[in-house]
């Protein structure tokens, strides 16, 4: 909507609209030598018909075979007038409406203000939409699933066309052009002792953007996206007090391994999506989670991560978030 209203404001500039103006005055001269063309058409089909008619009507009545000839021709003739009557009534239709003089000064006048009326407070929503209907045929825009950046075409009312680029929200990380890069830099930063909030400005100042919810990175998602390429050193003593049982994860590397944030994963743990327990606040490893998955139950929850946001309403929502029996330890 910013991309379009921006534009059509543009459109309505009083330069451009000087311009618009004049090369609607060459449309018109264009118009009149099309109307010149057609009228010469029109003018000796109406021609062919009357000498048809007339060719008809000057045969001898006993000569019957030439007369059911002529009036056949006469006939085609008719019909071929009706036709292009017909095809030149649409082009008309199709047609621009001529501008007059006061509509020209009463759009210049128009032009002047419409930026302030535009932002006004008390333009509604449909006010513009009905301006933009003026202005605007279609717009279409194109969006790559594996893209941020985003096409978007304009038709203006007259035929003109105009292509635009904008960046649009995406929900992944993997889905940014300049994801590589945006890692690698993050990662530099990081090995030269930057502190999260430091790499966040950085990151910002040099035109990296997050995907959805923020414009811009702060020191809380450096840490979360640093963490997937750059694990945290253990604490000492935990694995060796605390051994995991065959297919249990540590909250971190579970998340690590799906490719999702934690944040995410713990909302799952919340929920009872994924089998989890608390280690014992002893030896320091208090407030640790453990989390249980095997093969198959990695691959649900890799369906799970892959769902849409309204998933949720589907069939298959119960047999995602329900995670299998766990099997009695030994």
């Amino acid at each position: 909507e910013a991309l379009v209203s921006r534009q059509a404001l543009a459109a309505l500039q009083p330069a451009k609209l000087e311009l618009s103006l004049a090369a609607a005055e060459r449309v018109e001269q264009e118009r009149q030598r099309l109307d010149q063309h057609w009228r010469l058409r029109l003018e000796r089909a109406q021609y062919e018909v009357d000498r048809a008619a007339r060719q008809y009507h000057a045969v001898e009545p006993e000569n019957r075979l030439v007369a059911r000839e002529l009036e056949r021709q006469w006939e085609q003739r008719l019909s071929e007038l009706r036709e292009l009557q017909e095809e030149h009534e649409r082009l008309r239709r199709q047609q621009p409406a001529t501008l007059s003089d006061q509509q020209r000064r009463q759009i210049a006048a128009l032009a002047e203000d419409l930026p302030a009326l535009w932002h006004d407070a008390g333009t509604t929503a449909a006010d513009r939409q009905e301006i933009l209907r003026q202005l605007i045929e279609r717009v279409t825009v194109t969006a790559p699933t594996h893209s941020a950046r985003a096409e978007v075409t304009i038709r203006w009312a007259g035929g003109f066309t105009s292509e635009h680029e904008l960046r649009r929200p995406v929900a992944r990380y993997d889905q940014l052009e300049d994801y590589d890069r945006l890692i690698q830099r993050a990662l530099q930063l990081h090995d030269e002792g930057q502190p999260s909030k430091r790499i966040a400005e950085r990151l910002n100042a040099e035109g990296f953007r997050p995907p959805k919810r923020r414009a811009t990175f702060n020191a809380s998602m450096v840490r979360t996206l640093i963490s997937r390429h750059r694990p945290s050193p253990r604490r000492p003593g935990v694995e060796a007090e605390h051994a995991l049982a065959e297919h249990e994860w540590w909250f971190t590397d579970l998340a690590r391994h799906l490719g999702m944030p934690q944040p995410t994963l713990y909302s799952w743990l919340r929920r009872g999506w994924v089998h989890a327990r608390k280690l014992p606040a002893a030896g320091g490893a208090a407030g640790r989670w453990v989390l249980w998955a095997d093969a198959e139950e990695l691959d649900r929850l890799r369906a799970l991560r892959r769902c849409r946001k309204s998933w949720d309403n589907r069939p298959q929502a119960a047999a995602l978030t329900e995670p299998k029996p766990r099997p009695a330890t030994r």
